[in-house]
């Protein structure tokens, strides 16, 4: 069921994490503002999540927003 669920994103999604120069970047949902740099590297993270990422991770909240930096954050 989770994982349904996961994939069909019927919420509206408020940022969008994206790869830059090796770097996860965290975009407004328009996918040009900038929202935040940050100093998560993308080697650093499990395969699945990379690819997540190169292809555009949808995340729905601030919420969901700071756990994920929290949990990646060196």
């Amino acid at each position: 069921k989770e994982l349904a669920e996961s994939l069909n994103v019927v919420e509206p999604y408020e940022y969008v994490l994206l790869a830059e120069e090796g770097y996860v970047a965290v975009y407004c949902a328009d996918r040009k503002t900038l929202y935040a740099s940050t100093d998560i590297q993308i080697q650093n993270l499990p395969d699945e999540l990379q690819q997540e990422i190169q292809e555009g991770k949808l995340i729905s909240s601030e919420e969901q927003l700071y756990s994920f930096l929290e949990n990646y954050s060196s």
